[in-house]
C-alpha cells in the first residue's frame, strides 16, 4: 500500500478553502487550523496540489482514496477510489479538460468545517 501525506495550515487571516477532485467536493477551514491529507492506494502516486489565493485544489491519483483530518480528527473520507483509467494526462489535466477549473467560493459561501459546505449554496 502506498501512502502520501500532506499537511496544510489555513492562513492566520482568512479561511482555507479546499476543493477535492475527482470527488467534486469542497470544505472551508477557519484561520490557523492545521489540515492533514492522507491518501493511499495500491498504485504508486501522490496528491497534486494547485493553490490560488481563493482556493486550493487537491487531486488524487488513479486508485487513491483520501481522508481529511482537521486538528487530528477525521472530517471527511473519500472512500471511492479515483478511477484507474489509462491516460497520458494527470487527474488534474483530465478534470480541467472535462469540467474546467475548480470553483472559487464567494465570502457568502464560505462555511467552516461542521457547517454547510461552501459549494452547496442551493441547499
Amino acid at each position: 500500500m502506498h501512502e502520501h501525506v500532506v499537511t496544510l495550515q489555513a492562513p492566520s487571516d482568512r479561511m482555507l478553502h479546499l476543493w477535492f477532485e475527482p470527488w467534486a467536493e469542497g470544505l472551508g477551514f477557519p484561520p490557523g487550523m492545521v489540515i492533514e491529507l492522507r491518501a493511499s492506494s495500491l498504485l504508486e502516486g501522490q496528491l497534486e496540489i494547485d493553490g490560488t489565493e481563493e482556493r486550493t485544489a487537491v487531486y488524487g491519483w488513479p486508485g487513491s482514496t483520501l481522508r481529511v483530518f482537521a486538528n487530528g480528527e477525521v472530517v471527511r473520507s473519500f472512500d471511492q477510489a479515483v478511477p484507474d483509467v489509462i491516460t497520458s494526462l494527470s487527474v488534474k489535466e483530465t478534470i480541467s479538460m472535462l469540467f474546467g477549473p475548480p470553483p472559487i467560493p464567494t465570502p457568502e459561501e464560505g462555511a467552516a468545517v461542521g457547517k454547510k459546505a461552501w459549494w452547496r449554496f442551493w441547499r
